[in-house]
């Protein structure tokens, strides 16, 4: 086992990516969704180079419930301090509750303040982290497996990326759902490749009006989960036409493979598996990490032949 460590000298920026814990009370063997929160944790707190950002990309929980949001909070207890800051976006699963999306909703903040140490007013925001833009959309009404944004929440997005644009950085997009028809969607939505729409599992129906806005900017990374697909490269992109690491223009888009639930579709498809984020001067480099096993993935080729995203700035 290995302490994570950067890959060049003078990082600027340093996070641990995760997505699709989904903590539940009602799991078959609910420690287990909580074991790999933990461990994903442990791999930051022991990281040589101090963790800036540790984030989920949605679907923390498997139901919005105060118990589920309880039992997350337990994780972050038992591995105090992993990262400077804890960023947790809503997912589809987090805004699902059994009394309906505002008693979802309600836990959330509550939960977001108890493990964030911040207040949330509403499910979408925006952080600037030692100079660079992290931006989180979300549903902001009920809205099934897809992501509710309203005229506001995108009026608020284009201001945001204006001013994400002014800083000349990259700009780090993070929403639970992917753009839609990415990533191999609708057939990769799930194991049995059946869809009933060609955007099923996508964002929803202002996926090209958010793609357009972010296509604007330079360096603009836009991560998601949702899929559960396992890590795929660029051998799955030439085989298949998909792959977790796309690029379209200048837009780089991530989709990240279900941390404690069953992946498919991928060349690694295991379990405990995120991302970790690394900015330079010059370059952004993104590792696929399996922290389960304390170790950088080699296995399967990101990009260029490495197994590694990595962009100039």
């Amino acid at each position: 086992m290995s302490k994570m460590k950067p890959l060049y000298d003078g990082i600027k920026l340093n996070c641990t990516i995760v997505s699709d814990t989904h903590i539940d009370e009602k799991h078959p063997m609910p420690w287990l969704p909580k074991m790999r929160m933990k461990c994903a944790l442990k791999n930051a707190k022991e990281s040589i180079a101090p963790v800036d950002v540790f984030m989920t990309v949605g679907d923390t929980t498997s139901r919005g419930s105060e118990i589920n949001w309880s039992m997350t909070k337990e994780c972050f207890d038992k591995v105090p301090n992993a990262a400077k800051k804890i960023i947790l976006p809503l997912g589809n699963h987090d805004s699902w509750n059994d009394d309906g999306y505002d008693a979802a909703l309600k836990n959330y903040k509550k939960y977001y303040e108890l493990i964030c140490h911040e207040k949330r007013e509403k499910p979408y925001f925006s952080y600037v982290v030692n100079g660079y833009h992290f931006i989180c959309l979300a549903t902001d009404s009920d809205s099934g497996c897809e992501a509710a944004i309203s005229d506001e929440e995108m009026q608020w997005f284009t201001d945001e990326m204006a001013k994400a644009g002014e800083s000349g950085n990259p700009i780090f997009v993070f929403c639970h759902q992917s753009l839609n028809q990415k990533h191999g969607l609708p057939i990769t939505w799930d194991k049995s490749e059946e869809y009933s729409t060609l955007d099923e599992g996508g964002i929803g129906e202002r996926s090209d009006e958010i793609e357009k806005i972010m296509k604007q900017y330079k360096n603009v990374y836009y991560f998601s989960g949702h899929s559960h697909m396992g890590l795929c490269g660029e051998n799955c992109f030439k085989k298949n036409g998909y792959a977790s690491f796309e690029k379209e223009d200048n837009l780089n888009l991530i989709n990240l493979p279900s941390l404690a639930c069953g992946n498919h579709h991928g060349e690694d498809k295991s379990f405990c598996v995120g991302l970790q984020l690394e900015v330079y001067d010059d370059k952004v480099v993104i590792r696929p990490r399996n922290f389960k096993k304390h170790s950088f993935i080699k296995s399967v080729m990101i990009r260029n032949g490495k197994p590694y995203l990595e962009e100039k700035i």
